[in-house]
């Protein structure tokens, strides 16, 4: 019996190897998020702390109070850009979280693909050897039947008679010939 093959194996392999670049490429984009994540909310710290500089200096050194305002400007517009700068990685993160989907639906389809193949293959498999052990039963069923009837007689006028492998009694009767010349 020959063994199964799956055509398609190379676009499968080619598949398996697109997921996983896939799957790297999402793991990048989360560790760039989880980065820009972390420098808002420094840059938010710096921001709510520059914040509290300018009250206390309202409060305790006015003089000091316009460079206050001036980094807490700086700050916000610092966090600003981080913000801007983490919308955009959330978008790249989802558009390689889709691309993870899109090759992870392309390999489980060839997937299938090839086991229902496969299970076409050894069905088609199992019914060819039923046929050759049909056949096979068959032959044997025939000689065990030509096996029993050339040890087979027949009785007729209460004379034993044995009967010959085609079905016909033996006799010794010579052919008969024809008077036309």
């Amino acid at each position: 019996m020959s063994r199964f093959r799956f055509r398609l194996e190379a676009s499968l392999r080619l598949a398996e190897q697109v997921l996983d670049q896939a799957r790297i490429q999402l793991a990048q984009e989360t560790e760039r998020y989880l980065a820009c994540l972390k420098a808002r909310d420094v840059q938010q710290g710096s921001w709510q702390e520059a914040v509290h500089g300018q009250r206390e200096a309202g409060s305790r050194e006015p003089e000091y109070l316009s460079l206050w305002r001036a980094y807490t400007e700086k700050m916000v517009a610092i966090l600003k850009i981080r913000e801007q700068e983490l919308l955009a990685q959330t978008e790249c993160q989802e558009k390689a979280r889709l691309a993870v989907i899109e090759a992870h639906r392309e390999v489980e389809k060839l997937k299938r693909l090839k086991e229902k193949q496969r299970e076409a293959f050894e069905r088609e498999a199992l019914r060819q050897e039923q046929k050759v052990l049909d056949e096979t039963g068959q032959v044997l069923y025939q000689r065990l039947q030509i096996a029993n009837n050339e040890h087979r007689t027949w009785t007729v006028d209460r004379r034993t008679v044995p009967v010959s492998t085609s079905g016909l009694r033996t006799t010794n009767h010579e052919p008969r010939t024809s008077n036309i010349e």
